[in-house]
């Protein structure tokens, strides 16, 4: 009877180690996860720590470490490696040496029945496109693009982009900036994150001074109430 028990016993660990194993092996895999950037672009994360873009992307071949705040506090890491971790804390940025900093050539067309609103849209879609070119070397926060087209916008006026156009109304916006006014613009937005504005009015010591003024104005000439 003894044997016979062991021999049970035997049969039933060699079923349960069996069973067990089969739906281990059936447990279903971790599934990706997908994240935006703060640039737009969207990226998967596998869960054996690689990443990709999920569309083709420019700077595929060459880029930095991306580092990108979420929403619950942590920090995540997409190294250049194409494998992905979590971070305490983001590198101190190192500024791009002057010689490495790009001219920036865009353009951009946008087709409206009313040609103030072709011009508008042609305008805000160039000013978007330099943003994202100077994005990678920019001092980064959740704020940085919105800085930069407003620094941009601050460096070479609201009607920087040179527009022309034609019958229908068909609008053509080109921006150039230099290698000098890209600098500055860079500066610009290292100041606005620093000081944590909040905001992509705030871009230059020129938009503050403004508004004070303008505040001082009003204080000593309150406008009348119709």
């Amino acid at each position: 009877m003894k044997r016979l028990n062991v021999a049970r016993s035997s049969v039933f660990v060699m079923l349960f180690t069996i069973t067990f194993s089969s739906l281990a092996a059936k447990a279903p895999p971790k599934p990706d996860m997908f994240l935006t950037l703060e640039d737009g672009q969207e990226v998967v994360l596998h869960p054996d720590s690689s990443w990709d873009f999920v569309k083709f992307s420019f700077i595929r071949e060459e880029f930095d470490d991306i580092y990108m705040d979420l929403t619950d506090g942590r920090i995540i890491c997409l190294k250049n490696d194409m494998t992905w971790q979590f971070v305490k804390k983001r590198p101190p940025l190192q500024k791009a040496k002057f010689d490495e900093l790009p001219n920036v050539e865009v353009s951009s067309s946008a087709t409206h029945k009313v040609l103030d609103q072709a011009v508008q849209a042609a305008r805000k879609q160039v000013f978007d496109k330099a943003a994202t070119r100077l994005f990678n070397y920019a001092k980064k926060s959740k704020m940085t693009r919105k800085y930069l087209v407003a620094c941009i916008k601050d460096e070479v006026g609201e009607e920087g982009a040179v527009v022309s156009y034609t019958k229908g109304w068909t609008a053509l916006a080109k921006l150039s900036l230099s290698k000098v006014q890209v600098d500055k613009i860079l500066d610009c937005v290292i100041v606005q994150v620093e000081a944590g504005t909040g905001t992509a009015a705030d871009t230059s010591k020129k938009a503050a001074s403004g508004a004070a003024a303008a505040d001082s104005a009003e204080s000593k000439h309150p406008s009348k109430a119709h």
